[in-house]
């Protein structure tokens, strides 16, 4: 837990950092946020295989990384929830605007996937787009993120 909530922290503090740079912390440039995941789920398995003596086998591995990446996921989702309150609604409107910028570029190879009316439907959904569905987003997206990367490092501690 102790792991995941440091993680969690150090997380939000790379979304506030790149928000108040001036970048678009839920666009391309917030990925960079999900660099500490994978460190602290190795660190916090390293730690348990230290203190329990190496014996650490692939299941107690993966639900460790597991727990850790749910504990950073659950505290970085709050504190950018948070941080979309308290800065206001113009970092919502400042990614619905950068995303909208993205379809309008791609529109042609959008339209031909996915068809005109999904397009358009696809438009019309980043209007309604709020602090929580940010913040249920970034849970879900540290949440793979994390069983990515408890996966590996369950394989790469398992006796």
């Amino acid at each position: 837990m102790r792991y995941g909530v440091i993680s969690g922290a150090v997380c939000f503090a790379l979304v506030a950092l790149l928000y108040f740079m001036g970048y678009n912390p839920f666009g391309e440039a917030g990925r960079i946020s999900y660099l500490p995941i994978p460190v602290f789920i190795f660190l916090a398995i390293r730690y348990f295989k230290k203190y329990n003596f190496g014996d650490l086998s692939f299941g107690k591995g993966f639900r460790l990384g597991l727990a850790v990446a749910f504990y950073t996921a659950l505290c970085a989702s709050m504190l950018v929830f948070l941080l979309i309150y308290l800065v206001g609604p113009e970092i919502v409107q400042q990614h619905v605007t950068e995303m909208k910028v993205l379809l309008e570029e791609s529109r042609e190879e959008q339209v031909r996937v996915l068809g005109q009316q999904m397009y358009e439907e696809g438009l019309k959904a980043l209007d309604a787009v709020t602090p929580s569905m940010l913040a249920a987003d970034d849970f879900v997206r540290r949440m793979f993120a994390g069983l990515v990367f408890s996966l590996v490092a369950a394989i790469f501690f398992r006796k």
